[in-house]
């Protein structure tokens, strides 16, 4: 199955503009959009990538990995308590890469690439980041103040 990237990437802008979504860069040449999104009045920015042949992805930075290093060996809780709220909601996947940076991440594949299916996976990264923030954000926040270290 063959897709045009350039196609699909135009498809993506239009659905972000008919979601009303503020667009903060656009990289026509890496396929590579940012939004910026608003949760519990928190920003988040949500990147948009389309990484050929077959994915569309989407990810929302929810901590920074400076953030989870001051926790040292208490991570693990933060860790522990992502994996069961990924388990506990169908659509929440969490991720974290190199630098510990923990994002919300959504894929579709090219071929299911339809208004429908991009809202549905992009509103679950809005809604996977306030019930990080609701549930377990609090929780970081203790175990920061256990450690006495500060969390922002």
């Amino acid at each position: 199955m063959s897709f045009s990237v350039d196609r699909l990437f135009d498809r993506v802008l239009f659905y972000l503009k008919l979601l009303g979504k503020k667009v903060v860069e656009v990289n026509k040449e890496k396929y590579f959009v940012k939004v910026e999104d608003r949760v519990n009045r928190k920003r988040i920015d949500i990147t948009i990538a389309l990484v050929p042949p077959f994915w569309v992805t989407m990810r929302g930075k929810l901590l920074d990995g400076e953030e989870i290093r001051k926790l040292g060996g208490m991570a693990y809780i933060v860790y522990r308590e992502l994996l069961k709220l990924s388990f506990r909601s169908a659509e929440f996947k969490f991720a974290m890469d190199n630098e510990y940076n923990i994002y919300i991440t959504e894929d579709i594949h090219f071929a299911a690439l339809t208004f429908d299916v991009f809202e549905e996976e992009y509103n679950a990264i809005p809604a996977a980041a306030k019930t990080f923030y609701d549930r377990l954000y609090p929780e970081i926040k203790q175990i920061a103040e256990s450690q006495k270290v500060e969390i922002t």
